[in-house]
Formats: C-alpha cells, structure tokens, sequence
C-alpha cells in the first residue's frame, strides 16, 4: 500500500501545462472536432441523397 509520504513526492512530480499550451491544444481539439462534424454531416447528406433516390426508383 502506498504511504502518504509516497503520495505526496509523487504529486510533487506532475508538471501542469501552461496556459499558452492549454489554450493552443484546446484550440486544435475543438477544430477536429468541428472538421469532424462537418465530414459526418456530408455523409450523412450524402447516403440520405441516395436512399431517397433509391425510394423513388423501387417505390
């Protein structure tokens, strides 16, 4: 079982990024997630395009 002592040096060992670095990888994580998004939806559109178009071939 880990001591408190332990616990404690080990605590002393992490290193927090700084803001600039938070700001920038925030910044990243957010435009994937928007370029992402955008790509799912055109599919989206996409497949829905074609199925409609295949309803009206066979309905």
């Amino acid at each position: 079982m880990i001591s408190f002592k332990e616990l404690r040096g080990e605590f002393k060992k992490i290193t927090w990024p700084g803001r600039k670095e938070v700001v920038k990888k925030t910044a990243i994580t957010l435009a994937v997630c928007a370029i992402m998004s955008a790509v799912i939806a055109l599919y989206d559109l996409f497949f829905n395009w074609i199925m409609r178009g295949l309803e009206d071939i066979f309905l």
